[in-house]
C-alpha cells in the first residue's frame, strides 16, 4: 500500500505527525484502535484534526467516529 503512496505525500504526512509530538499522537493511534475511547484529551484529538486532518482516511475516520462518540456521550 505505501508503494502507491506519492513520495511527497508521504514526507509530508511524515513531517506533520512527527510535529504532533509524542504526546498527541499516541493519543491519535488510541482513537485509531478504539474509537470509542473516552481516555484521551479531546483538543489534542482536535490538534490532530487540524494539522494532519485530510492527509490519511483511515485517520480521518477513526477521528470522526470519536466525535461522534463523543457527542453521543453528552
Amino acid at each position: 500500500m505505501l508503494y502507491e503512496t506519492d513520495a511527497g505525500d508521504l514526507i509530508d504526512f511524515a513531517t506533520r505527525w512527527a510535529d504532533l509530538g509524542d504526546a498527541v499522537a499516541s493519543q491519535v493511534s488510541e482513537v485509531v484502535d478504539n474509537p470509542a475511547t473516552d481516555e484521551v484529551n479531546p483538543n489534542a484529538i482536535e490538534l490532530a484534526r487540524q494539522r494532519i486532518g485530510g492527509l490519511n482516511e483511515g485517520i480521518d475516520e477513526a477521528i470522526a467516529e470519536y466525535l461522534a462518540a463523543r457527542e453521543a456521550r453528552r
